[in-house]
């Protein structure tokens, strides 16, 4: 099976990325996300009739006051938003709805954010192995070992690994957008931030934060009469390698974008050096 261009992207809205957003539900974000999308597409809500985002779809869906016809809640952890708009494309495609609202966001109200990573009650893999310290927010225990596993392969030392994070708020720091803009750090910075799981700092440990999106996924033949310049989905894929214990893996240093990345670029129809831009996440 193919998807590649029988869908496309004709809306699309940010919910600015923050620490926290005092007094808003992850509800009440969601809602202001789709009703922005559904605005960049000149579209109304009416006129949608599928939901798929990170979270159980109904609530949502007799928030907003849409009745969809196609319905989908969607957890792959940071791989979620790019899973969602495969699954509303594999659903244009098969014919089950024609526009479909893909929509994540977070408030990190008190009774609505946890953790990753907790090990669970009693005894567990987790417990055992990774959060015999205490839990960490995110995925934070896990990149430790991760970290520690690829430093022993390949010789990577703290100081390549704190690179990424000096590079990323860089790149963050003219984006109004960013928890993080005109907030810059120095390689050094990141490298005299202390340890949160060794050798990951806390300087480039994850943040959890609050903010979300929307997009809106139509067909390729309603997207041509939108007034945006449609983003076609040409290829996708989506492959799972472990669970939330990537110190099971036979190599834990391989990400299960060694499965996905070559399904992607062959629905696609191109290849790895044919792209001009690349986003990596985990």
């Amino acid at each position: 099976m193919t998807l590649r261009g029988v869908a496309a992207i004709v809306g699309i809205s940010e919910i600015p990325t923050r620490r926290t957003i005092p007094g808003r539900s992850t509800l009440g974000l969601m809602a202001e996300a789709v009703k922005m999308a559904l605005d960049d597409a000149h579209l109304r809500k009416e006129d949608v009739d599928g939901l798929v985002g990170e979270m159980f779809p109904g609530g949502p869906a007799e928030y907003m006051g849409i009745k969809p016809r196609f319905c989908q809640g969607v957890q792959l952890a940071g791989a979620t938003g790019a899973a969602c708009i495969e699954i509303a494309a594999a659903a244009i495609n098969a014919g089950l709805a024609q526009t479909i609202v893909v929509t994540l966001t977070q408030a990190r109200e008190a009774a609505g954010y946890m953790p990753l990573e907790t090990g669970g009650p009693g005894a567990s893999t987790g417990s055992e192995w990774e959060s015999w310290l205490g839990p960490a927010a995110g995925a934070n225990n896990g990149y430790g070992l991760l970290y520690r596993r690829h430093m022993h392969e390949f010789g990577t030392t703290e100081r390549q690994l704190a690179r990424i994070a000096a590079n990323q708020r860089f790149n963050a720091l003219q984006n109004p957008n960013s928890a993080f803009q005109g907030q810059p750090i120095t390689l050094e910075d990141v490298m005299n931030s202390r340890y949160i799981n060794e050798p990951l700092k806390m300087l480039e440990s994850v943040m959890p934060a609050a903010g979300g999106g929307a997009v809106i996924v139509t067909t390729a033949e309603r997207a041509k009469a939108m007034p945006n310049r449609p983003v076609y989905v040409l290829g996708a894929a989506v492959g799972v390698s472990h669970g939330s214990h990537p110190w099971q893996l036979e190599r834990t240093t391989t990400s299960a974008v060694s499965m996905t990345a070559p399904d992607a670029l062959k629905m696609a129809g191109y290849r790895a050096k044919d792209m001009q831009f690349a986003q990596f996440y985990d």
